[in-house]
């Protein structure tokens, strides 16, 4: 990071693109000029290479940190909210993100939980795998730390968030993280996913409201029929209704390729994470969570029958 930087104006907004979609680079950054300075939705990640990302960024755009009045988290990760260390040592500004992720960004070890990280030391823990995992040293070894941010003032469903000339209604969109929000900008007819949709489908977990929320969360925000969709990873997407169906279809696929599996006979849960996942190294994280999230959507539709970690069959 901290080479060329690649944004675009749309409409208001100035994109800052990070150099991939992939984590661990940091989130795409939204930057809001007005008459008082400036406001930010998101800051981008921890670490070295989300410090070089944010200040590459900002030096390009002619402004002063300093100057920074207002950030909007799209929730309380690392790739998204990292980066609040070097803001902070800077500037003073008010910091939204919605109620659900108040308590993370306070406290990051909160995201232990929203991630599923005991959930899946008890799936590896027969075979004694994983259970010195660390979450934050997870992070730090990617080179996207996390950081703490005390004072943040909570947002809500409905709000109306005026940055610059444009007003965004917040949207609560769960499943990758419980306070996760999109932010609609009516007049321009813009809508900021965050991780929802992109390229890929983002992670979940069942204690960041899993496959259901996030599919309910699609819903929500096709309701609005935005024109045009700008990803937190990723480029420009212009043809919104298209783009989110693309990821629901990703992740129904995802559903039936459980199922196949399942049609052959029962199945035990690691079975099932390695049918799903090819790659050995996501079946701990983020493999247990979305494995489970799709098996509590297939219980609650009374398609499959198990008890606890044991075999999981079909009914």
């Amino acid at each position: 990071m901290g080479g060329t930087v690649h944004y675009a104006d749309v409409q208001g907004i100035t994109v800052v693109f990070a150099e991939s979609h992939l984590w661990p680079n940091p989130a795409n950054l939204f930057v809001i000029p007005d008459t008082n300075g400036f406001s930010m939705i998101d800051v981008g990640g921890g670490g070295t290479s989300g410090r070089d990302h944010l200040h590459a960024a900002l030096e390009t755009l002619h402004l002063c940190l300093e100057d920074l009045h207002t950030v909007v988290l799209s929730h309380a990760h690392p790739d998204h909210m990292g980066a609040m260390k070097y803001v902070l040592e800077a500037a003073a500004p008010r910091v939204y993100v919605h109620t659900r992720d108040v308590g993370s960004c306070r406290d990051p070890s909160k995201l232990h939980y929203s991630f599923d990280i005991p959930l899946a030391k008890d799936v590896y823990a027969q075979r004694d795998q994983h259970q010195d995992f660390d979450l934050f040293r997870f992070f730090d070894d990617f080179g996207c730390s996390m950081c703490a941010a005390d004072e943040v003032e909570g947002i809500h469903e409905g709000d109306i968030l005026r940055l610059g000339d444009l007003a965004f209604e917040v949207l609560l969109t769960p499943g990758h993280a419980p306070g996760h929000i999109s932010l609609f900008e009516k007049n321009t007819g813009i809508l900021l996913p965050g991780d929802l949709v992109g390229i890929s489908p983002a992670w979940y977990t069942p204690s960041s409201g899993g496959l259901t929320a996030y599919l309910a969360s699609l819903d929500a925000m096709e309701s609005k029929h935005a024109s045009l969709l700008i990803p937190s990873h990723g480029p420009v997407m212009e043809r919104a209704s298209h783009s989110i169906g693309r990821i629901r279809d990703k992740l129904m696929k995802r559903e039936a390729i459980l199922l196949e599996a399942l049609s052959t006979g029962s199945k035990t849960f690691l079975e099932l994470n390695a049918a799903l996942f090819r790659d050995e190294i996501l079946h701990f994280f983020p493999g247990c969570g979305i494995i489970e999230s799709h098996l509590i959507k297939l219980e609650g539709e009374d398609r499959i029958e198990r008890n606890g970690l044991g075999p999981i069959r079909l009914r």
